[in-house]
């Protein structure tokens, strides 16, 4: 009799379960699609780079994904609690009839399970086949091939999918029985009649707190930019402190200030139902201004990490050419204390001591060049900051004491001649400036324009050009060279050594197993005893591009995880909240309706309402957002520019899908609602 009962609730109450089981289901999909990756993966022809990365992504996930089942925990408890305030007087009847608080309780139970079946069934079915998807973009991003496209499931998945969830529904059912056992039949018949307390009702005091907050967050903007996001410190502590405090003070603010601006026009406060929607705004923001707080702060989660997010990941891919001219690198870093001069020496020459510890240079590149970068003797790079050039700031107070460093003529040209690029020649009183870090070349280019001249070992040169080369001179991560000096050979003479380069081109069809295993037989015993061994680190072409292309994986599919978890719930909830505003204010509308007005004009006002209360934590989010994004971007472009304009639209097409579907079914949801009562 229970489970007929149960089925027949929630069949009946199908509108009032939609948002709930669309959120369950949306959910438990992405929850299965990204915990399938490490299957889906399995099909790809992936490198050993790749693979260690695919594995820390497998990790990460695992660890992101408790984070998102307490997200999605309290977002299904949220909702079941609005489920049972929207059943009081349902659950009256029960106990009128004389059920005991236990057989309510089982009901509750039944209910649960059964819509926990479905939405998990219905969520793993589409998780299923979108999981299938995700290995396509997969190969995609880490352009590789698959080796043949087999539909896979993910048993992993769908057990830990079951087992989080089951978990979540567990939890559910404590807080249902812990509910029923505390209500008392009174309060059940007179929950429609209950008005919620309003926390201000001085208008003057929401006005003063409004102001306030502007104050908080302004200020939070202006130490967040001042300081920027590299350096968590007391400033920084300080700007997230003041505009979380500023965004709570806003809202709890908002409904008495918006009463006060709009009654202050008496043609717009009048027109209309528009004196009913300010009401009902303010009196449901006056009472949830905690949680509309923390939708704000999750939007602006979500805003940045899909346009931040994704961003970084292609600035993290771009200009991988330029950063990568050589086939592979091997790199020597210069110290001097005692016990590293004999290694110093051996650096002198990093080709010749391979070659005679047995790697056969010759036969396995079509060529090679060593290039050693000194320091200059006095020259600092704040020296290179002319007043009123551009983008000073920060890299003035990161990197202006550092010593300018310097290569020879003749090294600058073997390296360029690797590349295919073109010579130089200078005089014995000029340079050039090499320069491939984007924010520094406004600098270098101001300096070189309205100065453009550098003393070196007490001799005055002249810059030979006015502009700037920005030739690589090792394969890298990124083009990051701030300025080095191109000199000639004699001015090099007696200068501290600060790194030395050997950069090799392969010969067709040598890989860099096989370069790295000729090296390995030279130097077994390079990994107890590194003296010997003329270099201290190596980095090739295929690796960096191998690194890229996981890193961008990882930050894609993390951004757009948490994104998408963050504003499902900010919508759900909001959903939600309305669906149980519109259900709590049924003889409202009907008295409205009663007292003669159209039909059509209480949808608009309905429309109205649900929309502001849509649009108020999004509005704010998207300014906290215009802020964090100019913040991160000054620490991207370090690496290069964020595409903003185009990251921005990606993530408004999430708000526009999500956001708006849930905006449309609740609108629909309430309006539906309150029809129903006034036909009936």
């Amino acid at each position: 009799m229970f489970c007929k009962l149960a089925f027949k609730n929630v069949t009946k109450s199908i509108r009032d379960f939609t948002v709930y089981f669309l959120t369950l289901t949306f959910g438990v999909s992405l929850f299965y699609v990204f915990n399938s990756i490490d299957s889906q993966t399995a099909l790809l022809e992936v490198s050993k780079a790749q693979a260690e990365i695919l594995a820390s992504l497998v990790t990460m996930i695992d660890y992101v994904s408790v984070f998102i089942s307490v997200i999605l925990g309290f977002l299904v408890v949220y909702a079941n609690q609005f489920l049972i305030r929207r059943r009081k007087k349902e659950l009256a009847v029960y106990m009128t009839l004389g059920m005991a608080k236990g057989r309510i309780s089982r009901i509750l139970i039944l209910e649960t399970m059964i819509i926990g079946v479905f939405s998990l069934a219905a969520g793993l079915l589409v998780g299923v086949f979108a999981s299938q998807w995700l290995s396509v973009v997969t190969a995609k991003l880490f352009e590789v091939d698959m080796k043949a496209f087999v539909f896979t499931f993910s048993a992993h998945a769908f057990y830990k999918t079951v087992l989080y969830f089951g978990i979540i529904f567990l939890i559910v059912i404590v807080f249902n029985t812990i509910a029923v056992s505390r209500y008392k039949l009174i309060d059940l018949l007179n929950a429609s009649k209950k008005n919620q307390k309003l926390r201000f009702t001085h208008l003057w005091l929401s006005v003063v707190l409004f102001l306030v907050s502007l104050v908080c967050i302004l200020t939070a903007y202006h130490l967040i930019i001042d300081n920027g996001m590299l350096e968590v410190n007391s400033e920084f502590t300080a700007a997230i402190v003041l505009g979380s405090v500023g965004t709570l003070l806003f809202f709890m603010s908002l409904s008495g200030f918006l009463l006060r601006v709009v009654k202050a026009n008496k043609k717009l406060y009048l027109k209309n139902l528009n004196m009913f929607v300010l009401r009902q705004i303010n009196s449901k923001i006056n009472t949830t201004f905690v949680s509309m707080s923390v939708i704000c702060i999750m939007l602006l989660v979500t805003i940045g990490t899909l346009s931040t997010g994704i961003g970084l990941s292609d600035v993290l891919s771009k200009d991988l050419k330029g950063a990568t001219p050589y086939d592979a690198t091997y790199t020597y870093y210069y110290s001097y204390g005692e016990d590293e001069l004999k290694r110093n020496a051996l650096a002198e020459d990093i080709a010749g001591q391979m070659i005679a510890h047995g790697v056969d240079l010759d036969g396995l590149t079509r060529s090679y060049a060593q290039m050693t970068v000194y320091y200059t003797d006095r020259l600092k790079y704040s020296e290179l900051f002319l007043p009123g050039a551009p983008s000073q700031g920060k890299l003035m107070e990161q990197g202006g004491d550092a010593a300018v460093v310097c290569v020879s003529q003749s090294d600058y040209n073997a390296a360029a001649k690797l590349q295919g690029r073109p010579t130089v020649s200078l005089k014995d009183d000029e340079f050039l400036i090499n320069c491939s870090y984007d924010d520094m070349k406004p600098v270098i280019g101001y300096f070189l324009n309205h100065k453009g001249t550098v003393v070196l070992n007490g001799k005055t040169l002249k810059a030979q050009s006015r502009r700037y080369l920005d030739t690589a001179f090792q394969t890298s991560m990124m083009m990051a060279d701030p300025g080095t000096l191109i000199v000639p050979d004699a001015l090099v003479e007696g200068l501290q050594k600060e790194s030395a380069f050997l950069n090799l081109q392969y010969k067709d069809g040598v890989t860099d197993e096989q370069f790295l295993v000729a090296v390995e037989k030279a130097y077994p015993e390079a990994s107890a005893d590194e003296s010997s061994v003329p270099y201290r680190t190596s980095l090739t072409k295929q690796l960096v591009y191998d690194q890229s292309t996981g890193i961008k994986t990882m930050i894609s599919y993390l951004a757009i995880y948490i994104g998408l978890v963050f504003l499902i719930t900010s919508a759900a909830v909001l959903a939600l909240q309305q669906l149980s505003e519109a259900s709590e204010n049924l003889e409202r509308y009907g008295l409205l309706k009663r007292l003669g007005a159209e039909q059509s004009m209480i949808d608009h006002s309905l429309f109205v309402q649900i929309a502001i209360y849509f649009m108020l934590p999004l509005s704010l989010a998207a300014v906290h957002s215009a802020v964090g994004i100019y913040v991160a971007n000054s620490v991207v472009s370090q690496f290069g520019h964020l595409d903003i304009l185009g990251n921005t639209l990606v993530t408004a097409v999430f708000f526009l899908v999500i956001y708006g579907g849930y905006f449309l079914t609740t609108y629909f949801g309430s309006r539906s609602m309150i029809h129903q009562r006034q036909n009936g």
